[in-house]
């Protein structure tokens, strides 16, 4: 179930992006926004929103390009403008890719919004705007995981298995080289032991026989 709110807000965000080729029509334009949404089948607010943020993303990474395309730019703007374009274009496949996760689950039944706790939507989708979201993201992102890891795939928990059997293995044959050269050090002491013995025996006994 999508809430009349949640749909406005986004559609006000995303408005903007076709407020130009709408020829300043600001209903056309939200008309344009409604159709790439419904275009991505979104059934929650959640889902909504991750539809919302792949079509913000994909727009700002084809800003940030047209504009590295400037002539008028120094090099390391036209870096700047590409950089960016590259980080909001990986951000919209981001997005694109956990809508498709949800969407192959089964819908929730008409419940109310899921409550999982996201972070707001950029402040508009200027291209400094996005980027700025793209990076508290992927920040928040990397603080969770830091917390609360994600579970090991069977292929990641494979891997995992097959090397600790490795440093098993690994383990095992140094503590068998570590007993053979303790034995060894053993021996060698021994028989130190017995040479320097032997010539002071032989010399007692050559003393009581004469």
């Amino acid at each position: 179930m999508i809430d009349r709110a949640v749909l406005d807000t986004i559609l006000a965000l995303l408005a903007s992006l076709f407020l130009g080729a709408a020829g300043d029509d600001a209903e056309a334009a939200r008309r344009a926004a409604k159709a790439m949404l419904d275009s991505y089948g979104a059934r929650t607010n959640r889902e909504l929103r991750l539809a919302a943020l792949a079509i913000a993303f994909s727009f700002g990474a084809l800003d940030a390009l047209s504009r590295a395309a400037g002539s008028d730019l120094a090099v390391n703007q036209v870096l700047r403008l590409r950089g960016n374009a590259n980080a909001l274009n990986r951000a919209a496949e981001q997005n694109e890719k956990r809508l498709d996760n949800q969407l192959r689950q089964p819908a929730a039944g008409g419940l109310a919004p899921e409550p999982v706790p996201e972070p707001e939507l950029p402040a508009s989708t200027a291209t400094d705007d996005l980027v700025a979201f793209v990076r508290a993201s992927w920040k928040a992102e990397k603080a969770e995981a830091a917390v609360h890891p994600a579970p090991l795939s069977r292929q990641q928990q494979r891997f995992a298995d097959r090397q600790a059997e490795k440093q098993q293995r690994r383990d095992q044959e140094r503590a068998r080289l570590a007993e053979r050269a303790a034995l060894r050090d053993a021996a060698y002491a021994e028989r130190l032991r017995q040479t320097a013995y032997r010539p002071v025996a032989e010399t007692t006994a050559s003393a009581i026989s004469s």
